[in-house]
């Protein structure tokens, strides 16, 4: 979060350059965002954006409030605050959501807020890990770093595909134009980014987030959705983050890289960063590394609610597409759910390959995260390393759910999980997400027609 002279700073060149409102923008707990505007001379009027806007909850899909409890604030993270580039005359501020006192007392987080979930799920961290380190040094801290990579789908107005490339082929003309309108977009609201590339199906691309801390990334997650959506428009197309928009190609997943690292003061008052998952003085993954992938596999299928949180999530989820689907862990192996990248030791992390981009990603990273987590606490043995090709192989190896009920019902059996994104979420993520798969099952489509109008 910015410091509060650096705001005021960025509040005032804000000013200079004549913004003239604010996108209050939050998610509900499905991960759509939702956006409450006010103007800029509002919001900064006797410091404003301190104090909070109201909302109705019980008409936020998912918050789960009676209309008669359903007064919600909205209280903006000053550090999140940019300019959009793409709309003249507006920025933005990413918000946590908070349940109003009835006295005078401060709000408190709302309980139904996936961002402050998350927020939560970190600062569980040092008690896990405190006891690997017992002589943390002072004014240390932990950190959660993750990195996503994020693919879509671009079609034209009709849905259709717009070209007929595949892994790394250069991009048209055309396309060329609507990636650097993204990726310039995304420097200028301070998101960093590795690479972008044309991926292995026909107009399906790849954005690869530089590694932040989880809360950041979860933000710049949604954040560059929303760019990409925009641009999208502004050039006549569609993006889609539907996870299997065409049968017989590669659907779009959100792979998520994770690590563990301690920051503890230099003698030259900076910070010395100690990736914990990585064993000292060598290139192998340190114990808690591995106890943090024994996790992960552990609640697997529990986390594929979460993850993969739509019926379309489960036609990507097949044999054979670059999708994982038997739970286990390889070095080297993309057939696994989990791989272990090779390169810098000072750079040891593990990629979870499952997620998809239909994730709300405050709660995938608060999932894989207490996951893991959980896994480090009772010191979880991952198992042996599996280097066979498990999409041709998978000889008797665990898989994850078929479905998205399936997924739900490990979900709801999952204490750990259950209980690190409380009962009020779980409960309203279950309740909607029961409701959309019955509606998804007892619907006819043109599949229905293709293989039973003769029968």
């Amino acid at each position: 979060m910015k410091k509060t002279g650096e705001l005021e700073a960025v509040l005032a060149e804000a000013a200079k350059h004549g913004i003239r409102t604010v996108d209050l923008q939050f998610v509900d707990v499905f991960g759509n965002l939702k956006c409450k505007t006010v103007s800029f001379d509002e919001f900064v009027h006797e410091k404003e954006y301190l104090k909070g806007y109201g909302v109705d909850g019980s008409s936020i899909n998912g918050y789960g409030i009676p209309i008669e409890e359903s007064e919600l604030i909205i209280m903006p993270d000053p550090g999140t605050f940019v300019v959009l580039p793409w709309a003249k005359d507006v920025s933005r501020v990413i918000c946590d959501v908070h349940t109003p006192s009835l006295d005078r007392s401060p709000s408190r987080p709302f309980v139904g807020d996936s961002r402050s979930i998350l927020k939560n799920v970190i600062e569980s961290i040092p008690a896990v890990l405190d006891e690997y380190c017992p002589e943390r040094p002072d004014n240390s801290f932990y950190q959660c770093h993750v990195a996503t990579e994020l693919e879509f789908f671009v079609l034209d107005r009709n849905r259709q595909k717009i070209d007929n490339l595949g892994y790394f082929d250069a991009p048209t003309a055309a396309m060329r134009d609507f990636l650097t309108q993204v990726m310039e977009c995304m420097n200028a609201m301070g998101i960093r980014y590795e690479v972008y590339h044309h991926e292995v199906a026909p107009s399906q691309f790849e954005f690869d987030f530089r590694y932040g801390e989880a809360l950041t990334i979860a933000d710049a997650t949604i954040t560059l959705k929303d760019i990409i959506r925009n641009y999208a428009v502004r050039n006549e197309m569609i993006a889609t983050f539907m996870p299997k928009p065409f049968f017989g190609m590669n659907g779009s997943g959100m792979h998520c890289h994770f690590n563990l690292s301690l920051y503890a003061p230099r003698k030259d008052g900076g910070m010395q960063k100690t990736n914990i998952f990585n064993e000292p003085g060598t290139d192998r993954l340190s114990d808690i590394a591995l106890y943090f992938i024994g996790g992960l596999m552990k609640h697997a299928r529990a986390i594929t609610a979460v993850t993969n949180p739509i019926c379309n999530s489960y036609k990507r989820l097949v044999p054979g597409w670059e999708a994982p689907v038997n739970i286990a862990w390889g070095r080297k192996n993309r057939t696994a759910l989990i791989r272990v990248p090779h390169g810098d030791p000072r750079a040891s992390r593990c990629e979870y390959r499952s997620p998809d981009p239909a994730c709300n990603p405050y709660l995938a990273f608060a999932a894989m995260l207490a996951a893991g987590l959980d896994g480090v606490k009772n010191r979880i043995d991952p198992g042996d390393v599996t280097e066979q090709d498990l999409f041709h192989n998978p000889q008797d190896v665990p898989t994850l759910p078929g479905s998205l009920d399936e997924a739900l019902d490990c979900f709801e059996q999952d204490q750990v999980l259950c209980e690190a994104l409380g009962a009020h979420i779980v409960e309203s993520f279950v309740k909607g997400k029961r409701e959309e798969a019955r509606t998804y099952r007892i619907r006819p489509s043109n599949i229905d027609f293709e293989m039973y109008l003769d029968v």
